[in-house]
């Protein structure tokens, strides 16, 4: 079993949804409550006993269980004892509660189910008028489960915590890139195994490269052996979900992968005319008909950029979907791609819109040739040598010469390296002399000279793929990753740079108006 909880103000609006007419909902079953389906009475006797702690102002507790599919349909009395002893475990045993369930093709879902379910209210306001502590209320809920489906002889479903159903952590992915190296350069026997997760993005992406219709990127997406349910709504809504091998996953959690982003984001051409058909069509899992010629197949991914052409096997390249981590292309390797000018501002916007990088940022690593665009619009992030090392690295300095740089930041990639400098600068404004450098691998820190600075940063997330020993190491405890600290602000601070654009004469107060121009632009 699979279990969910969320929490809500209203139980009015949740026995709206769970008791609406077509979706054939029966009461099963709960405690301190008159069953009946009347959804005005029913929610008005679990508001009563919510008034009696008004400080509470979440008191509605909404668990949903689904069984496995090989289960089938559980019978009543099961859903009932099971429903009882999930409430009582979790410390509801003096509080109002209801089992509800469904038939499987339950509307108002992204795709009919199949497995059966039920739905839990519960009052989080007992009796007493106490409200009762919920905190590891998920964690605790799989372990009654993970019991619950041993006594009742149901198929054991494993834990989220062992589950690769999320994207991969920086660390795992780092790991996944050495393992691809070391396979490609023939130190290991076996491909290193590409998580699901990429799989999928990786096949969303290349499905929807040429912005083609919605019927022709649902027929290509089936022919790769993803299954897609798009749905619309009652109200209208557009909703779609995707499932590749054990991965079940909705749109929204993909990036640009929901259903108004493929249109808004990814540019495909959704015509409700002429692409119902193939709404439906695959909503019911049948086949959505395509021509051969315009089919994508793995081995044609594995032969573009999303797949490392270096090995033999369909190894993916995680630099391509990562969305905190874009393709790098070393100034030696830019023979293999050449700048297109063409492409800058489409690049520009794509910075912009993906990672929040201002277009006056990215004109002044433009100017200092740190990055130009190639001829699909993608970054090439140009390397140097950086403290006299062997090797090339993506580095840049903020608006200070060399011999007077105090602080080293050392991010995991060009645009974390980016980001920073825009927390640094922008949100902290730190005026200290800083460099912003971006490695490859961890360990390549050990190859350079760091006694010249007085500090070494670097984010928390960094914290355990670089060694303790690093002199001077300095942890940014409340930065979980750069990127993601620029976007949290970044709305604010667009805010303020569009009024800022707006007063040429406040750019700054200890600048001179000739040099107002250049701090549009990063000054490298």
């Amino acid at each position: 079993m699979i279990g969910k909880i969320t929490t809500g103000s209203n139980f009015k609006s949740l026995f709206n949804y769970l008791l609406k007419k077509g979706k054939e909902a029966k009461i099963l079953g709960g405690d301190f409550v008159l069953l009946e389906p009347n959804i005005k009475r029913l929610a008005t006797q679990f508001d009563w006993v919510a008034q009696t702690r008004l400080t509470t102002k979440k008191p509605v507790k909404h668990l949903s269980i689904s069984f496995a599919p090989e289960d089938g349909q559980v019978g009543e009395e099961t859903k009932v004892a099971i429903s009882k002893k999930v409430v009582n475990e979790l410390g509801y045993d003096n509080n109002q509660w209801v089992v509800i369930a469904h038939r499987r093709d339950d509307p108002g879902h992204d795709w009919q189910h199949k497995h059966d379910h039920i739905h839990i209210v519960v009052n989080s306001i007992n009796l007493d008028g106490e409200r009762i502590k919920d905190s590891f209320d998920k964690t605790r809920l799989e372990k009654i489960l993970r019991n619950l489906e041993q006594e009742h002889g149901l198929t054991k479903v494993i834990s989220s915590n062992q589950c690769n159903r999320h994207r991969p952590k920086t660390n795992q992915l780092r790991r996944y890139q050495r393992e691809t190296k070391e396979y490609n350069q023939k130190k290991q026997d076996t491909p290193p195994e590409i998580p699901v997760m990429a799989k999928l993005e990786a096949a969303i992406s290349a499905a929807s490269s040429d912005k083609p219709t919605m019927t022709l990127f649902i027929g290509r997406l089936q022919h790769l052996g993803i299954d897609v349910k798009p749905y619309i709504t009652d109200q209208g809504r557009k909703r779609i979900s995707y499932s590749l091998e054990d991965l079940k996953v909705r749109g929204s959690k993909i990036h640009n992968g929901s259903f108004p982003k493929l249109i808004s984001q990814r540019g495909i051409d959704f015509n409700e005319t002429r692409d119902t058909p193939a709404l439906e069509a695959a909503f019911k899992g049948e086949k959505v008909t395509v021509k051969n010629e315009q089919l994508l197949s793995w081995s044609k991914i594995n032969q573009g950029s999303r797949f490392s052409s270096a090995s033999k096997k369909n190894t993916l390249d995680l630099n391509y979907w990562l969305p905190e981590k874009l393709k790098i292309i070393t100034q030696k390797d830019s023979t293999q791609e050449i700048a297109d000018p063409k492409q800058w501002g489409n690049l520009q916007q794509k910075l912009l819109d993906n990672y929040g990088i201002p277009k006056q940022i990215s004109t002044g690593l433009q100017k200092n040739n740190s990055i130009s665009a190639n001829k699909q619009g993608d970054p090439i992030w140009h390397k140097y040598n950086f403290l006299n090392s062997k090797d090339d690295y993506f580095w840049f300095e903020g608006n200070y010469q060399k011999n007077l740089i105090k602080k080293l930041v050392v991010t995991s990639s060009p645009v974390e390296a980016v980001s920073a400098y825009l927390v640094d600068k922008l949100i902290k404004e730190n005026d200290c002399p800083c460099v912003f450098v971006s490695l490859d691998q961890p360990e390549q820190i050990n190859e350079l000279d760091l006694t010249e600075f007085d500090s070494i940063v670097i984010s928390s997330n960094d914290r355990q793929i670089f060694p303790d020993n690093i002199p001077k190491l300095v942890v940014e405890e409340d930065v979980s990753t750069w990127q993601q600290s620029w976007l949290i602000c970044w709305n604010e601070i667009q805010k303020i740079m569009e009024l800022e654009a707006k007063k040429p004469n406040s750019l700054s107060k200890k600048t001179s108006n000739k040099d107002r121009q250049k701090n549009q632009e990063l000054e490298l």
